[in-house]
């Protein structure tokens, strides 16, 4: 499926998780060699994130600006969980 940022950034991504009452965060999952460093500086910061996939629809996620965390993977993916500012 297609991410694209507030930032003007497009991404292939794996799968990207809405929000839950627990969680109140955003998660996807990406395949992307480059250092974490340069890929959370894409990430931090957003005002929206928009998923188009065809099988489960098209969506835009708004307000997820502070980068919680951003993780590497044993099989070389990248986890990203994005929150809302307090």
């Amino acid at each position: 499926m297609k991410l694209t940022t507030s930032k003007g950034n497009e991404y292939t991504v794996d799968w990207i998780d809405g929000t839950t009452i627990i969680s109140g965060e955003v998660i996807l999952q990406m395949n992307d060699p480059r250092g974490l460093g340069v890929i959370a500086s894409e990430f931090d910061g957003l005002e929206w994130l928009k998923r188009e996939d065809e099988d489960q629809g098209n969506k835009e996620f708004v307000g997820f600006n502070v980068l919680k965390n951003i993780s590497r993977m044993n099989n070389n993916k990248v986890q990203i969980a994005l929150s809302k500012e307090e």
